[in-house]
């Protein structure tokens, strides 16, 4: 039987993102930072409309003449699950009948980042695109969606395998970690791809792993605390899948690919590699870094929109 969705709105305007309907383009970039929200919206031509709640900051406007929203849910597949759903609500119901509506185009959703790479040979300042992302969270398991295809089987069953046997036989949690992959939209991935060429940025492509935490889940020591693993990112940058390679860690990823998946959506990932895996307290230059980032983004969404 079909059960009336549970869509929370005040005074016409979705319970977490604060937005009416109209309020959000088919064009979206998501950004973990607000402040950085800020910085993206800058680039705009003109700017519709500035909504901020909670800790979400939402800009639409448009780009060279492009509809484009920009997003700053905060850290964490959890935010970005929450923005997601509200910002498909936002796209495909009637916010008054709860009701979902037909024939609605697919959204083109795309994160600018930073992230904490994992092989050496990628080197801070330089790009990561993701190709697939490997969620240590478990937000996405959440939602029901088949593996895209066999590699997405692959990382999931090599991944485990690598995590869980660094685990200590002696711990609780041996054996507990179960992660899930979710696969990019090949097209949001080969834009971002080609705009980096263009621009002469070095980047990477390959697997983006999405941690549920800055310190312990990153491979951060801190003294006085006890990590379950000891060096999470060492462990993963053995996994490869003919040829394919975890290249960075950030938190967010996994969920984004996972439920866009889900609804048909087109999402990609493009991240600022800001530290090395043996340097994980050293950051570059994030301005000048997270100023390509967003610079590459753009131009990816002028190509997807043959602009």
């Amino acid at each position: 039987m079909f059960k009336k969705s549970e869509i929370v709105v005040v005074d016409g305007r979705l319970y977490h993102l604060g937005i009416k309907k109209s309020e959000l383009a088919e064009n979206i970039f998501i950004v973990g930072d607000p402040a950085r929200a800020v910085r993206v919206s800058k680039e705009f031509d003109e700017i519709d409309c500035e909504i901020s709640n909670r800790e979400y900051l939402t800009f639409t406007g448009s780009y060279q003449g492009i509809p484009v929203s920009v997003i700053g849910t905060g850290i964490g597949t959890d935010n970005v699950e929450i923005a997601l759903v509200e910002a498909y609500i936002a796209h495909e119901f009637d916010l008054e009948s709860r009701e979902r509506q037909n024939n609605c185009n697919p959204l083109t959703i795309i994160r600018l980042g930073t992230s904490g790479g994992v092989q050496k040979d990628v080197t801070p300042g330089s790009m990561a695109i993701s190709s697939y992302a490997l969620g240590l969270d478990s937000t996405g398991i959440y939602y029901e969606q088949p593996a895209e295809d066999q590699t997405v089987k692959r990382i999931e069953i090599e991944s485990s395998k690598i995590l869980n046997s660094a685990i200590s036989h002696k711990s609780r949690f041996q054996g507990k970690i179960t992660p899930y992959a979710s696969k990019a939209s090949n097209k949001v991935t080969k834009a971002l791809m080609n705009q980096a060429k263009l621009q002469g940025v070095e980047f990477a492509t390959g697997i983006t792993v999405s941690s549920p935490g800055f310190y312990g889940p990153s491979s951060r020591h801190i003294e006085g605390l006890n990590n379950t693993l000891t060096d999470i990112k060492g462990s993963l940058a053995t996994l490869n899948i003919d040829g394919l390679k975890v290249h960075n860690m950030e938190m967010e990823s996994s969920l984004l690919f996972h439920l866009c998946s889900q609804l048909g959506y087109h999402a990609g990932t493009i991240c600022t590699v800001i530290s090395g895996p043996d340097d994980s307290d050293s950051i570059i230059d994030y301005e000048a870094a997270i100023g390509k980032t967003i610079k590459i983004g753009l131009d990816a969404l002028k190509e997807l929109n043959g602009v």
